[in-house]
């Protein structure tokens, strides 16, 4: 089955629901936990908007990396400008916090979720779709952050299967080389113990 806009893989499917499970988790458990509910409104806009910029990122594609634009010149300065009346004070800005896994210590009740996303990450799917656009990397940075799950700078290389003497019967791949040694000499005889 094909990936179109209104049938994503699999994973992505998964890192959906996981998603919004998160949301409401946080919608749920973050006011019982005595979180201010303009902080509780503050998370779940940011992570709305870190899957929606995800998913956006995602259906674009990889894009190769713009030129920076040349450094405009500054203006110079006028010293006969008359000062203007002083900015009036702002009030304080509501600002989510930094430090790691901020989110998973605020509200514990989003471990299960820590546990869908680091399972998520260590998809072969996913790991190719990061990948394949680094950009996306970038984007779920503050997520992986907040939720304390160390996110690699290059996604993780899933090891090659083991040979299996079935594997062409089952997947219809070319038969195993045999060695190109020979086999052992087996004139001994094995005696019980």
């Amino acid at each position: 089955m094909r990936a179109t806009p209104t049938n994503p893989p699999f994973v992505i499917r998964c890192f959906i629901v996981m998603m919004n499970a998160l949301c409401d988790a946080v919608a749920e458990h973050g006011p019982a936990g005595y979180v201010p509910i303009p902080m509780v409104n503050r998370i779940w806009t940011r992570l709305q908007n870190l899957t929606t910029r995800f998913l956006a990122a995602l259906a674009r594609g990889p894009i190769q990396p713009r030129a920076k634009p040349a450094a405009k010149p500054t203006p110079e300065p006028n010293p006969e400008a008359q000062p203007t009346e002083p900015p009036r004070a702002r009030r304080k800005r509501l600002t989510l916090p930094c430090r790691e896994a901020w989110l998973y210590r605020l509200i514990p009740e989003t471990g299960f979720t820590r546990f869908a996303l680091q399972t998520i990450l260590t998809d072969p799917e996913f790991a190719g779709l990061l990948e394949a656009n680094p950009r996306l990397i970038r984007i779920l940075a503050p997520l992986y952050h907040a939720m304390g799950i160390d996110l690699p700078a290059q996604p993780p290389v899933t090891p090659t299967p083991p040979p299996d003497s079935r594997r062409h019967i089952l997947f219809g791949t070319p038969d195993p080389t045999p060695l190109d040694t020979p086999p052992p000499n087996q004139d001994f005889k094995i005696q019980p113990a």
